[in-house]
C-alpha cells in the first residue's frame, strides 16, 4: 500500500515537472496542489472507500466551486454600487466565516477519516479563490484559477482512482469476509476456552496470554469489520449486489449478539470462580464458620459473599435457622462425625460437582458442535471467500441443542428438588448455594442463546449463499423513479386517533401536560416569560457543535481579513497566509488537547518537510528527473507514517511541506511571466525565502488556532471528560432508580434514560469519553501530568458495566413479559431488590457527583454485599418453601439468576471505580471548602 501511494504521489509530481502537463494547468503557480491532493486522496484505500471518498470529493469539489462563485459575484455586485468596502466584509462575513465554519461544522459531526479528507481539500480550494487568487479582492470574475483548481482536484481523484482500482486492488467485500472469519476463529477460541474453564472450576486458561490477546485481538478486528462493512456498502451498489449486503447486514448484526452472549458466558465463569476462590478458602482453609453478624464491615470489602444482618433470619424457615442446631456438648464424637460427613456431602463444593456431573456431558457435546461449525464458517479462509455450506450443520445443530435442554431440565430439576439442595443451611451456605445455581443457570441459558443465535446466522447465510450461486444484479437503488411514484396511504388524524387503541402510557395527568408549558421546577399556573421561550428556541445554538462552527468561521474570517485590506495585503501575500489559514483550518477540533496535538504534529512535520526540501533543491537545483525521484523517495516514509502510525498527521504535514518548497520552487521557475513571486526570485527561486516564509505561514496559522480555541468558547478535554463521567453515571443511576426487571410485570413506561435498553447510547457515549481522554494529556496541566492510567482503569470498569447492563437488556428483550411463576418469584423477591437498586443507584449518584465537583468521595459508601445475600437468601427460601408445586421449571428462576449476576458484576465495576476515583480525588484541600 506504501508503494501505491508512493506511485500515485510521483505521478501527480509529474503535473509540475513535464511540460505538457504543466501547461495544461495554465500559467498559475498552484501546479503542485495536484501533488497536494494526492496526499490527501491517496490510493491506499479499498474499492468500497474509493468509492466513498470520490463521492465526498465531488460534493467538496462543487461546494468549493459554488463558494467562489458566489464570493465573486458578491464582490462584482458591490463594486458596480460602489461599495467594495462592504461587499468584502459581507464575503468575509458569508463566504469566509459562513462557508469555512460550515465545513469546520461537517468536520466535527461526521467524524469520518474520508470526510475529513474532502473537507481539507474543500478548505484548500476555498481559501486560494478567497486570499490567494486576488480575484475577488479586485471585484473580477475570472474563472480561470477556478477551473486550474477543478482540473488539479480531478486530476488528483483520477490519478487514485485508476491505481486503487488497477495497482493491487483491494475490495471491501473481501475484507470484510476475511474479518468475519477471524472474528469466527477467536468466537471459537474464545468459546473453548470458557466452557472449559467453567467445567474444571479453574481460571487459568481464561486468565493466559493467549486468551488475553484473543480478547485484544477480537476487539481491534470487530471494529474494522464495522468499518469494512460501510465500505462494502458502496461496492455492492455500483456491482447491483445489493441484496447481499442485506444479508450481510444481518451476519454483521448475528455476530455482535454472538459476541455478546459469549461476554455473558465468561461473566457467569467469572462469578463462579470468584465463589470458588472464597469457598475454598473457606473449607479447604480451615476457617471456622463466622456467626452470623459477627463480621465487621471492614472484612465485607474482600468478600464476594458476607452474612446479612440478624434480621436475614426472618427469610428462612423456622427449621433451617442456624440456631436450631444443637451446640450442647452432650454430642458423641460419632454424631460430630455424621454431621461432618453429612456437611460435606451438601458443601457448595459438592453441589458444584454434581452441577457440573449432570450437566458437563451435554455441555461438552454442544460446545462441541458448536466450535466445529465456528471453525469451518463463515467463509472460506482464501479469495475469493465462497460459501461452501455443510448441509448437515443446521440438523445437527437443533439435535444438539434439543439435547442440552432436555438434560438441563432434568438435571437441575432433579439438584433442586434434592436433600443436598434443600437441607438446611446457615445464611451464608444459602447465598453461596443460590450463587452456584445463579452461575451455572447463566451460563447454561447464555450456551444456549449462543446455540439459538447460529441457526439464525447459519439461515442468513444460506440465503446469501443462494444470492451468490444465482449472482442476482439489481441497481434498484438506481430507480428513482420507483421511490417517487410509489404511493404513500395518507390517514387524517382523526382517523388515525379512531383506528389506535388507546394505552396507558397515552393517558397523561393534566398536571404533567400543564408542566410541559411551563419552566422547570415552577408552578404550573405561573406565566411563563417571553424571554425564556427565546431561550427555549436558542437551544440548538448552545450545542457544542454549533459553536465550534462558530468559532471556527470567526476565526478564519479574522485571519483572513488583512488579505482584503490594501495596505496589509502585500505582506499578507509576501509571508504566504493562505497556508497559514490552510494550517488553522486543519489543526482546529473541538477541544483544546485534540488541538494542540494537531498543532504540534503540524509544526514538527512542516519543519521535517522544510529541511528535506532546503536539502534537496540545493542538491539538484531545477533538475526535474532527480527532484521528481527524490520526491518519491520522501514519500515513501511519509506514507508509511500515514498508514501506521496512530499520528498519521505527520506524515501528511512532512510532504505537504516538502510540495509547498520543493515543487513550488520548480514551478515558479519554469514560468516566465509570473510577477506574482519576483519576491522569492522569481525564475530563480530563492529556496531559503520559500522556506522560511512557508515555516512561519504554517507556525502562524496553529498558534492562530491554538488562541482561537482558546479565547473563544474554548472546551477542555479534561473538563469535558468530567462532566461527561458524571452524565454517564447518573444515567445509570436513573436506569437503577427503578428495578428493571419490574418492566416484566408492568410494562416498560417508555421514559427516555431510564430504561436498561438504553445501554446502547450509553456505550457510544463511553467511546466519545475514550477520544476525551486520549486528548487530555495534550492540555497543559500546572498540577502534573494527566493521570492517563487511573482514567484507563475508570474507562476499563466503565465498559464491564455496559457489559453487564447490556447482559441485563438481552435477558429482558428475549422474554419481555413474565409467566405466572415468574410473577410470583419477583413478587416474592421485591423488597431485597429495591434494596439493592436504591444501593446501586446510589453509589452511581455519589461518583457522578464526587467527579462532576472533583471532591472526594465520603469515607463509608453502602455496601451491595449485605442487599444481594439478602436476595439470594430470599431466593432459597422460595424454593425450600414454596416452589413445589405444579408448573414448575429451571427457566422460572433464569431472569432472576441474570440479574444476580449482572448485580454482581456492576457491584465489581463500582468497587474498581470507587478505588480510582478516591486515587484521583482523594485528599481534601482547604480551598475546596472555601465559600
Amino acid at each position: 500500500m506504501v508503494l501505491k501511494c508512493s506511485v500515485a504521489y510521483f505521478i501527480g509530481s509529474l503535473a509540475t515537472f513535464v511540460t505538457p502537463a504543466s501547461n495544461l494547468l495554465g500559467h498559475y503557480d498552484g501546479k503542485h496542489m495536484v501533488a497536494t491532493f494526492c496526499t490527501y486522496f491517496h490510493p491506499a484505500r479499498s474499492m468500497g472507500s474509493m468509492h466513498q471518498a470520490t463521492l465526498y470529493a465531488l460534493v467538496a469539489f462543487m461546494y468549493s466551486a459554488l463558494v467562489s462563485v458566489g464570493s465573486m459575484g458578491l464582490t462584482i455586485l458591490f463594486a458596480n454600487m460602489n461599495l467594495m468596502e462592504l461587499g468584502h466584509a459581507l464575503v468575509l462575513v458569508m463566504f469566509c466565516a459562513g462557508g469555512l465554519g460550515f465545513i469546520g461544522y461537517i468536520k466535527h459531526t461526521k467524524a469520518h477519516p474520508t470526510v475529513n479528507v474532502a473537507c481539507s481539500m474543500a478548505s484548500i480550494a476555498i481559501i486560494t479563490i478567497l486570499t490567494k487568487e486576488g480575484s475577488v479582492q479586485r471585484a473580477e470574475f475570472n474563472v480561470g484559477k477556478i477551473g486550474q483548481v477543478s482540473i488539479i482536484l480531478l486530476m488528483a481523484i483520477a490519478i487514485s482512482n485508476l491505481l486503487a482500482f488497477v495497482l493491487w486492488p483491494s475490495s471491501a467485500i473481501d475484507d470484510l469476509r476475511q474479518l468475519m472469519v477471524k472474528c469466527f476463529d477467536a468466537f471459537s477460541e474464545s468459546l473453548g476456552g470458557i466452557t472449559h474453564s467453567f467445567l474444571r472450576g479453574s481460571y487459568d486458561d481464561i486468565d493466559s496470554t493467549k486468551y488475553t490477546s484473543i480478547e485484544a485481538s477480537h476487539r481491534t478486528v470487530f471494529s474494522s469489520l464495522l468499518k469494512n462493512h460501510q465500505e462494502a456498502k458502496l461496492e455492492h451498489y455500483v456491482r447491483g449486489t445489493e441484496k447481499q449486503h442485506r444479508q450481510e447486514t444481518l451476519l454483521v448484526e448475528s455476530m455482535q449478539r454472538l459476541a455478546q452472549n459469549i461476554g455473558g458466558l465468561r461473566s457467569a465463569a467469572h462469578t463462579q470462580f470468584l465463589l470458588l476462590k472464597e469457598v475454598r478458602e473457606h473449607e479447604l482453609g480451615g476457617v471456622p464458620p463466622v456467626p452470623l453478624g459477627s463480621r465487621s464491615a471492614s472484612s465485607d470489602a474482600g468478600r464476594l459473599f458476607t452474612p446479612p444482618d440478624q434480621e436475614i433470619q426472618e427469610y428462612l424457615p423456622g427449621d433451617h435457622s442456624v440456631g436450631s442446631v444443637s451446640s450442647s456438648s452432650s454430642n458423641s464424637s460419632i454424631a460430630e462425625a455424621e454431621t461432618t460427613d453429612a456437611d460435606i456431602e451438601s458443601s457448595p463444593l459438592t453441589i458444584l460437582d454434581e452441577f457440573m456431573y449432570h450437566l458437563g456431558p451435554p455441555m461438552r457435546s454442544l460446545a462441541f458442535s458448536l466450535r466445529e461449525m465456528l471453525d469451518d464458517l463463515p467463509f472460506e479462509a482464501a479469495p475469493p471467500y465462497r460459501i461452501d455450506l455443510n448441509s448437515v450443520y443446521e440438523s445437527s445443530l437443533e439435535k444438539a441443542v434439543d439435547l442440552f435442554n432436555e438434560k438441563q431440565r432434568e438435571a437441575l430439576n432433579t439438584l433442586y428438588k434434592s436433600d443436598a439442595i434443600t437441607k438446611r443451611r446457615s445464611v451464608e451456605e444459602a447465598a453461596d448455594v443460590e450463587e452456584i445455581a445463579a452461575s451455572c443457570g447463566y451460563f447454561s441459558d447464555n450456551l444456549t442463546f449462543f446455540a439459538d443465535e447460529m441457526k439464525s446466522f447459519l439461515r442468513i447465510l444460506q440465503e446469501l449463499q443462494r444470492l451468490q450461486e444465482t449472482n442476482e444484479r439489481s441497481w434498484e437503488w438506481l430507480k428513482f423513479w420507483k421511490r417517487i411514484c410509489k404511493k404513500k396511504v395518507v390517514i387524517s388524524s382523526e382517523e388515525e386517533a379512531l383506528l389506535r387503541t388507546p394505552s396507558q402510557t397515552d393517558i397523561v395527568p393534566v398536571q404533567v401536560m400543564q408542566r410541559r408549558r411551563t419552566i422547570p421546577n415552577v408552578s404550573p399556573e405561573a406565566q411563563v416569560p417571553f424571554t425564556y421561550k427565546v431561550w427555549k428556541a436558542l437551544r440548538a445554538l448552545r450545542q457544542d457543535h454549533v459553536k465550534f462552527s462558530v468559532k471556527v468561521g470567526v476565526g478564519a474570517a479574522l485571519y483572513a481579513l488583512p488579505s482584503f485590506i490594501p495596505t496589509t495585503r502585500p505582506t499578507f501575500q509576501l509571508w504566504r497566509g493562505e497556508w497559514g489559514l490552510v494550517s488553522y483550518m486543519v489543526i482546529m477540533s473541538m477541544t483544546l488537547g485534540q488541538t494542540n496535538n494537531s498543532g504540534e504534529a503540524r509544526v514538527v512535520g512542516t519543519m521535517i518537510g522544510a529541511v528535506l526540501a532546503l536539502i534537496a533543491w540545493i542538491a539538484f537545483p531545477g533538475n526535474p528527473y532527480a527532484l521528481s525521484l527524490l520526491g518519491w523517495l520522501v514519500s515513501m516514509p511519509c506514507f508509511w507514517i500515514i498508514l501506521n502510525w496512530k499520528q498519521a498527521t505527520l506524515g501528511r504535514f512532512i510532504l505537504l511541506t516538502y510540495n509547498l518548497s520543493a515543487l513550488y520552487a520548480y514551478s515558479i521557475s519554469m514560468t516566465d511571466d509570473n510577477e506574482d513571486d519576483d519576491d522569492e526570485g522569481g525564475v530563480n527561486p530563492i529556496i531559503t525565502e520559500i522556506v522560511l516564509h512557508r515555516f512561519v505561514a504554517v507556525t502562524a496559522g496553529v498558534l492562530w488556532g491554538l488562541f482561537i480555541n482558546r479565547m473563544i468558547w474554548p472546551l477542555s478535554a479534561r473538563s469535558q471528560l468530567r462532566k461527561g463521567l458524571s452524565v454517564l453515571w447518573l444515567r445509570m443511576a436513573l436506569i437503577w432508580n427503578q428495578d428493571p426487571l419490574n418492566s416484566l410485570i408492568d410494562g416498560r413506561d417508555g421514559k427516555k434514560h431510564t430504561d436498561i435498553t438504553e445501554e446502547y447510547s450509553l456505550q457510544k457515549t463511553l467511546i466519545r469519553l475514550n477520544g476525551l481522554a486520549a486528548a487530555a494529556p495534550h492540555e497543559f496541566r500546572l498540577k502534573g501530568p494527566f493521570p492517563v492510567k487511573e482514567y484507563q482503569r475508570i474507562h476499563n470498569a466503565n465498559q464491564a458495566i455496559l457489559d453487564a447492563f447490556h447482559g441485563m437488556s438481552i435477558m429482558i428483550s428475549k422474554d419481555p413479559k413474565a409467566n405466572r411463576r415468574e410473577i410470583e418469584i419477583l413478587k416474592y423477591t421485591k423488597k431485597e431488590r429495591d434494596a439493592l437498586c436504591a444501593r446501586l443507584s446510589h453509589l452511581f449518584y455519589v461518583l457522578a457527583s464526587s467527579i462532576r465537583l472533583a471532591f472526594p468521595l465520603p469515607e463509608h459508601l453502602p455496601s451491595t454485599v449485605r442487599a444481594r445475600d439478602r436476595l439470594l437468601a430470599k431466593l432459597f427460601d422460595y424454593r425450600a418453601n414454596v416452589r413445589r408445586t405444579a408448573g414448575e421449571a429451571d427457566e422460572d428462576f433464569a431472569m432472576v439468576y441474570a440479574y444476580a449476576l449482572v448485580t454482581a458484576r456492576i457491584s465489581e465495576g463500582l468497587d474498581e471505580l470507587i478505588r480510582n476515583v478516591g486515587l484521583l480525588y482523594g485528599v481534601l484541600e482547604d480551598e475546596m471548602l472555601e465559600i
